[in-house]
């Protein structure tokens, strides 16, 4: 993560824990690791069995996410949770919690593909639960409650039958169920950062530019959240400081592309709410736009209005020899004929839906379709994410690994023409 890049992420983080929204989702907990197991025993008896709770996130992500399934006396709940990973303070573990209610079929979609834990929850009292994990031999007792009275009361009921692991990531579900269930937990596994990601797409482009082509279009597929912005913006100023303005690459969103409220529901029924599916963005209009531009023909820029759900036309912009084409489409099919490279965005699944659900809040996007943060946590698990992952995406560019070579010359002859 780049210097900027973090100081926006501070800046988001800290606006989204002044707001609202935050104070009344956020959780404080203390948690502890039973020393004398036996004494907890005889709670098994009025136990509630959570099957599977499913994490999608890893523990190195800026934020967790796990569905689960709880076999409650009425029948199954099927839940969804996100949450940020928080901090220690005045001896309780404060973190964002956003939870909704998901369909079984949502559910089933990720219960075979990723790490869990299955667990017995028994709740003895108000804000104190006792979890049996399978595979762990002491069970963790959690006390979650903003009550100092009742917090203190059952600190002092637990006396000498507990050790407090509180904030240890060690006793988290999530870490449990990396190492419970995955034979080599990826904990220290080096993720590539956003940084290093575009500094290897930029030396990419500019080595398929000098190769000879007259204009290179670039995909970058990614999630809402997953900083595609921020890599089109950091590629965008590196190559204009080192080979000018006119050099300045071209991004377009295939989000621009969008046909529509008024168009889908025309076409195919009101009301519309499959927003992240394939229909919804025009990219065979993009890819035609794209052919247009590499002919010295201006592109027409749009935006989509979130306010009216319709397209929005702009300003002409004139070619250029770059072209960053980002959105969740931007490996699509149609584009094939136009696209030169291609990419996938380096940001875990979690972390990306965290930070879209944080910047609904941040940047006041709640409208009618996606009114809460709930909501749209439930649209991304039910909807977005699974369309997300079985999308068939490009194989990798065979040529572009000889291509950053060719890049690193020309970086060097500019260097070197500037000190003379």
């Amino acid at each position: 993560m780049s210097l900027v890049e973090k100081e926006l992420n501070n800046h988001n983080i800290e606006s989204f824990n002044k707001s609202p929204e935050y104070a009344q989702r956020v959780e404080a907990e203390q948690k502890f690791l039973a020393t004398r197991p036996e004494v907890y025993e005889h709670l098994k008896a009025i136990a509630t069995p959570i099957e599977r709770q499913v994490y999608i996130s890893h523990p190195a992500d800026e934020f967790s996410l796990r569905v689960r399934k709880w076999n409650k006396p009425e029948g199954p709940l099927y839940t969804a949770t996100l949450k940020d990973r928080g901090e220690v303070k005045d001896g309780q573990y404060h973190r964002l919690e956003v939870e909704t209610e998901i369909s079984s079929e949502a559910y089933d979609f990720y219960a075979e593909s990723y790490p869990y834990v299955s667990k017995l929850r028994a709740e003895p009292a108000e804000g104190l639960t006792v979890d049996f994990f399978d595979g762990l031999a002491a069970p963790i007792i959690e006390i979650e409650t903003k009550d100092t009275v009742l917090r203190q009361f059952h600190i002092e009921q637990l006396d000498q039958s507990v050790v407090e692991v509180t904030g240890d990531e060690l006793y988290h579900s999530e870490t449990l169920a990396h190492i419970l269930h995955r034979q080599q937990p990826e904990k220290f596994h080096h993720q590539e950062s956003l940084t290093e990601f575009t500094e290897r797409v930029m030396k990419e482009m500019v080595g398929q530019y000098i190769s000879g082509r007259n204009q290179v279009v670039v995909g970058l597929t990614g999630m809402s959240g997953s900083g595609k912005s921020t890599v089109t913006r950091a590629i965008q100023e590196a190559i204009v400081e080192k080979f000018g303005e006119s050099y300045k690459p071209i991004t377009v969103s295939t989000d621009d592309y969008h046909r529509g409220r008024k168009w889908l529901e025309a076409t195919y029924g009101a009301p519309w709410t499959q927003w992240d599916d394939p229909r919804v963005y025009d990219t065979e209009e993009l890819a035609r736009d794209l052919a247009l531009l590499e002919q010295g023909y201006p592109l027409i820029r749009r935006h989509f209005d979130f306010e009216t759900e319709e397209t929005v036309f702009d300003n002409e912009v004139t070619p250029s020899p770059f072209v960053i084409v980002e959105g969740l489409y931007a490996g699509s099919p149609d584009l094939k004929p136009v696209r030169t490279l291609h990419f996938s965005l380096p940001t875990g699944i979690a972390t990306s839906i965290g930070r879209d659900v944080r910047r609904l809040v941040i940047e006041n996007r709640a409208n009618r379709v996606f009114p809460t943060p709930e909501s749209r946590l439930k649209y991304q698990i039910e909807t977005a994410l699974p369309t997300f992952l079985q999308q068939e995406l490009p194989a990798p560019t065979t040529f572009s690994a000889s291509a950053r070579p060719i890049a690193n010359r020309a970086f060097m002859l500019e260097a070197l023409t500037t000190r003379s």
